[in-house]
This record gives C-alpha cells, structure tokens and sequence, in this order.
C-alpha cells in the first residue's frame, strides 16, 4: 500500500538556477562522424558539451482559454490547445580547442551545408531510408534533457525536450582588450517539453 504521509524537509531548501546539468543524446547523423580520439574537419567529440554548458531556459507553458458566447454573456473555457514551444538558447563556455563549438557546427552543417546549401551533403542518413524510400529526416533529430540538481547535487527534475536540432550558433567576438573565456550559445527546436520527477534510490 502506498505511503501517504507528506514528504517533510526543511522550509529553507529551495530551488536554485545554479543546479542544473544538460544531458544531450547526438542523432545517428552526428554518430556517424564522432570520434573520441581523433580531431578532425570531419570528425566531432561527442561529449565535448558535457562539461562547458552554464546556462539555460525552461520556456513558458500554455494552454490558451477561448470565450465562448451564450445568451448574452462570455464564458471562458480551455481550448484543449498547446501553444507551439519556443525555441531555447543554451549558454556555453568554449573550450581551447572549439570542440564543443564544432559539434554544434557540424550538426547544423548536416541540416544545411555551408557550401552546398544542401541538407546531408556527405549522405550520412543515406543508409537508412524511410517508407516512401528517400532519406529519413528525423536522423537528425535528438533527445535532450536538463535535470534539476537539490543541494547534493542529486537530480529532482528532468525537463526533456524530443526531437530537438539546433537552429542556430552564437557568434563570438575576439578582442585584443579583454581576455576572459569565450562564452557563445547554441539555439534548438523541438516537438514537446516533458516534465517528470526522478526518484532516488538510496543505496543500502
């Protein structure tokens, strides 16, 4: 039988912007050219943004009500409708060598080729097909999620976002003047935002 009791913590433990952490799966696409050991123009480190990504955006959620005339009067029911998410803008650190940078690049160049203006240049989905026998454009689509840390650094919350590419990459602006870290950010679009609570399972 379910425990009803409430769960009891102290009033003082909040949520806070600083304890998060993004995990992000690559789509088949970006697999086929990822190498761990080997950096390359044709290569990408997959876990290069593991480690440099500070910053981020759960986005607004709406379910718009509708007025309904009758007799007179308004009334005001639900429309039963999302409204289309907008786009999020992850914050990043670059590192050294750009890596984590060239993923992002890499992956929007699959989406359109920098110098053919064409979607897969390289025919890196060509191997997998879809019913009406072209290539399978969700190939370069992948899950993301971001998870929301407590104080112990456990995770409490996972906002994943399906089907997410990115749609755009910061820009970066040298400067002979200022020598802090490079910061840019990446931005993505995707199909739906699903919230779920994680369980912990305390070790024995």
């Amino acid at each position: 039988m379910a425990n009803l009791e409430p769960y009891v913590q102290s009033p003082f433990n909040k949520a806070r912007k600083d304890k998060f952490l993004l995990s992000l799966n690559f789509p088949e696409a970006i697999k086929k050219i990822s190498n761990k050991l080997d950096r390359s123009n044709r290569a990408v480190i997959p876990d290069a943004l593991q480690f440099s990504v500070y910053g981020a955006v759960v986005p607004d959620i709406e379910i718009a009500a509708v007025n309904v005339r009758y007799s007179g009067q308004t009334y005001v029911t639900s429309s039963h409708v999302r409204e289309p998410y907008p786009p999020v803008t992850v914050n990043f650190t670059v590192d050294n060598r750009y890596n984590n940078y060239w993923v992002i690049y890499k992956w929007l160049s699959i989406i359109n080729d920098p110098k053919t203006n064409v979607y897969d240049f390289d025919n890196l989905t060509e191997s997998k097909k879809n019913i009406s026998g072209g290539r399978n454009l969700e190939l370069y689509k992948a899950n993301l999620s971001i998870f929301a840390l407590d104080e112990y650094d456990k995770r409490t919350v996972e906002f994943l976002y399906t089907e997410a590419f990115p749609t755009a990459l910061g820009g970066i602006s040298f400067n002979h003047r200022d020598a802090s870290e490079i910061e840019t950010n990446f931005t993505f679009s995707y199909s739906q935002l699903l919230i779920s609570l994680v369980e912990h399972v305390d070790s024995l």
